[in-house]
């Protein structure tokens, strides 16, 4: 999808930083831009902002951890565009930093509802629509830096989601039809207030509170961040990355991991009878005596 001139993309999270970010890079290269974040005020002054003579916006509320409100996104999407090529499932909140054995059962849910289940009902709801609709498409995840390695202690629910959101769309993009292109962005730290979220904590999740700290000061601007994420959508790539110290947490990783292969499960001559692959695709293959 290398010309956006006239696509129309969807971005949750957009009222600011990194969703902000896309969605002005998204415009800057001539796309029309739902924005949708659970701060409303925001997200139409971001679309106001974006508005120009050839590039049309629209700010909407969405909470995406409620799928009937990605649902409704999705429907005022397409009524006021009558396609939408883009969704960007950016929307993400990070709880107050504590240690595994003291996190507190309503942030975990908070965190797994927005960054897992939000993920997830905007690629089935945008997905099942781009699936009918047979033109080329894309979807979008924002990950993390966390989704690679162990970047800093004290974050064990924002970790674990963002490690879900990467195990999501490598299997979201083996799913698809080839015409829905498939990223997952993993950012370092960025210039955001993500840590101020709490302040649209919904009761449910035990409400909001002042946060402890307003967000990550040194970071990468988020406007950088969203070019790189855009340009990487147009070259179709999974893997969007944009901090270069990140490929160590990678490294760290995968090291640790090929050690303990060799150290405990190293190949042998006949291990292919092992790989879980290998069976899948043996079971699923048409029998002679059972073509269907």
């Amino acid at each position: 999808m290398r010309d956006l001139k006239g696509k129309v993309a969807v971005v949750t999270g957009a009222a600011e930083g990194i969703g902000a970010g896309i969605a002005r890079a998204l415009a800057a290269h001539g796309a029309h831009v739902v924005i949708a974040d659970i701060n409303a005020q925001g997200a139409e002054a971001l679309a106001d902002e974006l508005a120009a003579a050839d590039v049309r916006t629209l700010g909407l509320h969405c909470d995406v951890s409620d799928r009937t409100a990605v649902e409704a996104l999705a429907d005022q999407a397409f009524d006021a565009f009558g396609h939408v090529d883009i969704v960007v499932n950016n929307a993400g909140v990070l709880p107050p930093i504590k240690r595994v054995v003291d996190i507190d059962e309503r942030d975990a849910r908070w965190v797994l509802e927005v960054n897992v289940l939000g993920v997830l009902h905007g690629c089935s709801v945008f997905g099942r629509r781009f699936v009918e609709q047979g033109s080329p498409a894309h979807i979008l995840n924002t990950g993390s830096e966390n989704s690679l390695g162990l970047p800093h202690t004290g974050a064990g629910m924002y970790t674990a989601s963002k490690h879900a959101v990467l195990g999501l769309s490598d299997v979201l993009r083996n799913e698809l039809p080839d015409h829905i292109g498939v990223s997952v962005l993993c950012p370092g730290m960025v210039a955001t207030r993500l840590a101020g979220n709490v302040r649209n904590r919904p009761e449910r999740f035990g409400g909001a509170i002042t946060p402890a700290r307003d967000g990550a000061q040194h970071g990468m601007d988020p406007d950088e961040v969203g070019r790189r994420a855009v340009e990487g959508i147009r070259r179709g790539d999974f893997y969007i990355v944009t901090h270069p110290p990140v490929i160590e947490l990678a490294k760290e990783r995968w090291l640790e991991i090929s050690a303990a292969f060799a150290a405990q499960a190293p190949r042998f001559e006949g291990d292919e009878s092992l790989d879980t692959r290998a069976q899948i695709r043996r079971l699923r293959r048409p029998s002679a005596t059972n073509p269907g």
